[in-house]
């Protein structure tokens, strides 16, 4: 919101005072040419000081969004008075006008009237205060705002660096421990985590994208979304994450309701209509940058149930889908720029998927019968996990 109303009084800015051929009324009225330097300073301050609030070192501190919050309401105020201000200008030279007509039609009372209805109209301080002192006035203060502004987002940006290297460490040393912990997890898809975890947090603009992983039953979506999903620096990037399931038989009201759980426990919503869901679930979303998980989808219908739920406020955030299907894929994202489809284990990740599964025991059978069910398993690490976990059962019995 505060980036909009920015916008909107820079634009308002540009096409009142900044234009190369001004408007005739106010070049009459004398504004730019006095207050043509603090004009133009006020916009180029502006501007940049918009640009700081984007920076992600900074994103989610609460010190920040009250600043946020000032700036925004100081937009909203200085584009109504400067709106206020040229509008006068319109209405006095309309009077006047209408005043000097009845003059050449020699109508002195009404002339009197008009004159007296301008001259309630205005206040004492507008009878002594030029249009052109009363804009200087108007970006001044806005100036000594803007500043002030400036000096508290230095101030908390200065606390933030204290804090960064600390905060750096400590997430190196979770994703650390994770990457230990989900090495069987991952065999074979080291660098399908890494292009995920890249479109997710670093690839792309600010707007919300949808990110479909895409391949067959059992060739690992899920497991590679919930090892992205739970990345301690994925989810240092992210204000919120949910995770809901979709299914064959999708059902709108559970998705939603598995969603808003997934954020944070609502209580009770048995009573809640279906819109009321969807619209709680928009405001726990709007203005954070968040990570939903959309797992196995199997229709548009599925997706278009709880898309309108997604805000994109140009913050970055992200939408992970995952679908058997390229056309659902499609569907959603018709451009396929962040779309992945998943790929099938090679022999030797298989091999070795198999191996980390079904135990410590490599003797010369363990070797002749593995090969060869691995073989069975079509490079499906589901299959491979399964399989690898029966043949480990069956040897623990074979060997006592």
């Amino acid at each position: 919101m505060a980036c909009v109303a920015v916008a909107s009084l820079l634009r308002t800015i540009e096409l009142e005072f900044l234009q190369y051929h001004p408007r005739p009324l106010v070049l009459h009225y004398h504004l730019i040419s006095p207050n043509k330097h603090l004009i133009q300073s006020f916009h180029q301050k502006l501007e940049f000081l918009i640009t700081q609030f984007d920076d992600n070192s900074i994103h989610g501190v609460e010190a920040v969004k009250r600043l946020v919050t000032k700036l925004r309401d100081l937009a909203f105020r200085m584009e109504d008075e400067i709106e206020i201000l040229v509008a006068q200008l319109y209405d006095d030279e309309y009077l006047d006008g209408v005043a000097d007509l009845f003059v050449e039609e020699e109508d002195e009372l009404r002339v009197e009237d008009l004159y007296v209805e301008k001259s309630l109209r205005d206040t004492d301080a507008e009878k002594t205060t030029q249009p052109c002192v009363k804009l200087g006035q108007v970006f001044q203060i806005a100036m000594e705002e803007i500043e002030a502004i400036k000096e508290e987002l230095v101030k908390i940006k200065a606390e933030g660096r204290k804090t960064a290297h600390d905060v750096l460490q400590r997430s190196q040393l979770l994703s650390s421990q994770h990457a230990s912990h989900s090495k069987e997890e991952m065999v074979g898809k080291e660098d399908e985590f890494g292009t995920i975890k890249k479109l997710l947090t670093q690839l792309g603009s600010k707007e919300k994208k949808v990110v479909s992983l895409i391949g067959m039953g059992g060739i690992g979506k899920t497991t590679l979304a919930r090892q992205v999903y739970e990345d301690p620096s994925v989810s240092i990037h992210f204000d919120v994450r949910a995770w809901v399931v979709a299914s064959q038989l999708h059902n709108k009201r559970q998705m939603l309701v598995g969603l808003l759980d997934s954020i944070s426990k609502q209580g009770n919503l048995e009573n809640s209509t279906d819109e009321d869901l969807a619209l709680k679930l928009y405001q726990c979303l709007k203005r954070q940058r968040y990570m939903v998980v959309v797992d196995d989808v199997w229709s548009g219908e599925a997706w278009d149930d709880v898309s309108n739920c997604f805000p994109d406020d140009g913050n970055g955030s992200r939408v992970l889908l995952t679908t058997r299907l390229a056309d659902v894929a499609k569907h959603i994202s018709p451009k396929n720029d962040f779309s992945h489809h998943m790929r099938l284990l090679d022999h030797t990740e298989s091999w070795k998927l198999f191996c980390e599964k079904a135990g410590k025991s490599r003797g010369a059978e363990f070797e002749i019968i593995g090969r060869s069910i691995v073989e069975k398993c079509k490079r499906l690490p589901l299959a491979i996990v399964v399989v690898a976990g029966l043949f480990s059962k069956l040897n623990t019995l074979h060997t006592k």
